[in-house]
């Protein structure tokens, strides 16, 4: 079952390898894959969650890359250096880390200050949302 939707128009192979060289940085290719699939997506279900519900995180969806409301990597006061904004929550941001060190690390925040870790990679977050659509 698809748990994404497409809500911009998609985006093509150099598309995507323009976005890359216009920030300077190389993205996942899991994260590479979503991409071309749904250009950013909006989730299907609107109780899908990473964690549960009580103190998890409420996945709005992905930001495209083009077409759309686009990703936050113009702010560059925002997020650390080597990071982007990748998504929106219920209640906060999502943001992938490019650094070497934490390279494609997913992270959420609430403030412009703040990154608290979810996953070690864009596919560890995704196989770690649950829906939860039966208990509301």
């Amino acid at each position: 079952m698809e748990i994404f939707k497409a809500e911009n128009q998609l985006i093509s192979r150099k598309e995507l390898k323009e976005f890359e060289t216009k920030i300077g940085l190389s993205l996942p290719e899991d994260y590479k894959a979503h991409m071309l699939k749904y250009n950013g997506g909006s989730v299907v279900n609107i109780y899908l969650f990473f964690g549960v519900p009580d103190n998890g995180i409420n996945l709005f969806g992905f930001y495209p890359i083009k077409y759309g409301t686009t990703l936050f990597v113009d702010r560059k006061d925002y997020l650390p250096e080597n990071h982007i904004g990748i998504g929106r929550t219920g209640t906060g941001y999502l943001a992938m880390s490019l650094d070497e060190k934490t390279y494609g690390s997913i992270y959420v925040h609430y403030s412009e200050v703040v990154l608290e870790l979810l996953a070690s990679s864009f596919t560890e977050f995704i196989e770690g949302l649950d829906d939860y659509t039966a208990d509301f």
